[in-house]
Order: structure tokens, then C-alpha cells, then sequence
């Protein structure tokens, strides 16, 4: 009986500073707590893709409804090469159909590309362009926190940190099409600030319980 005891105190003793450790104020449960809220938030950013029609450049943002390149120019050059090859990996994530090739008055052939029900989970309106959602972000590092003081009846403390976004395996293949520097950008850890208060089940961020 003394040794049953024993092992369930000694059980509970750990349960106990597990529960106790969750919830001490440190990077690493910092961390844990804005990746936590992260799985659940999609990186949403507009994405232009730079098309070459009749001598003159021109943007378009991937996420529109339909989507039209030019194969060549006026005088039969192929153009768009690149445009198209981006396009092509959309295609193969289910997130654009290609249509059959028509040809526009001028008699230059052009792809058309329409979004497909699947890409509503992963196109985001907004007021000017439609935003990509393109992967989630991971903390790398914890810069500083405040001392954890009461607010509004909770302990908070806001938190600066490093994080690098975690593209999706298609937006991965997308980033390597580009001979731009948005990829780069992309790959260098971004500067965010969060609110986190302590819960019966750790740290959280404030977003989360709201």
C-alpha cells in the first residue's frame, strides 16, 4: 500500500510540475504558444505574375478568377515562357484549370487559365488585389517579452519574435520559378509582436481565445 502511495504521489508531483512548467513565463513556451495559434493562420500575400503582351509589360495577380497569357507576340516571338511555367505548377496543385488555347482579334495565341473550387481555401479577396495564402509561419526565435502583469483580469505579456514562413510544397515549386526578389524577401524571418495570456492550459495568444 506504501508503495502504491508512494507512486501515485510521486505521479502527481510530475503531473503537476509538467503543468507548472507550461505555464512559467519562457521563450520556449512563448514560442510554442504563437505556433500553436499559427497552424491555424494562413500567410496571405498578393502575387504578381508579370505578363508580356503587344511590346508592353503588364501584372497580374495570381488568385483571379481567369487568367490569360499570350504564347507569342506580333511578330511570332514565343513570350511568357516563365509566366506560363508558373502557371503550369497552379495547374498541377489543382488550383487553376487550363482551357483550350484560343486566339485573340490580333491572331496571337493565348492560354487561358480559370481557378477551380479548390482554390477558394486558398485565395483571399481583398479590396485591390486577391491575396495567395502561400503557407503558415513558424517562430525562430524569441527577440523579448514583457514581465507577465495583470490585464482586464488576466496575466499578459507581449511578446517580439522572429518568424519564417513555411510555404506550401506547391508555393515552395512556385518560389523557384521566380527570378524575382519576392522569394528572397520571403525566406528572411519577419518581425512580429504578440499578446499572449496565461489559461488553465499554458500561454495562448489572445487571438485564440477571443
Amino acid at each position: 500500500m506504501n508503495k502504491i502511495a508512494l507512486t501515485g504521489l510521486l505521479s502527481l508531483s510530475v503531473l503537476l510540475t509538467a503543468c507548472g512548467n507550461s505555464q512559467k513565463a519562457t521563450k520556449s513556451n512563448f514560442a510554442k504558444a504563437i505556433d500553436a495559434y499559427a497552424t491555424h493562420e494562413k500567410v496571405c500575400l498578393p502575387v504578381g505574375l508579370t505578363l508580356q503582351n503587344d511590346q508592353h509589360n503588364n501584372i497580374v495577380f495570381l488568385g483571379n478568377q481567369e487568367i490569360r497569357i499570350a504564347k507569342r507576340d506580333v511578330d511570332g516571338k514565343a513570350i511568357n515562357k516563365n509566366a506560363i511555367k508558373q502557371m503550369h505548377v497552379l495547374v498541377d496543385a489543382g488550383l487553376y484549370h487550363q482551357e483550350e488555347e484560343k486566339q485573340q482579334d490580333n491572331k496571337i495565341p493565348v492560354i487561358v487559365f480559370t481557378r477551380t473550387e479548390k482554390s477558394n481555401d486558398t485565395v483571399v479577396n481583398s479590396p485591390t488585389t486577391p491575396l495567395l495564402c502561400i503557407g503558415k509561419q513558424h517562430v525562430e526565435q524569441i527577440i523579448l517579452f514583457t514581465e507577465p502583469t495583470p490585464d482586464n483580469g488576466v496575466m499578459a505579456s507581449k511578446v517580439v519574435y522572429d518568424a519564417r514562413i513555411q510555404p506550401e510544397k506547391w508555393a515552395e515549386k512556385l518560389l523557384k520559378t521566380r527570378d524575382d526578389d519576392w522569394k528572397d524577401k520571403l525566406h528572411q524571418p519577419q518581425r512580429g509582436v504578440s499578446t499572449l495570456v496565461l489559461t488553465n492550459e499554458g500561454w495562448k495568444d489572445i487571438r485564440a481565445i477571443q
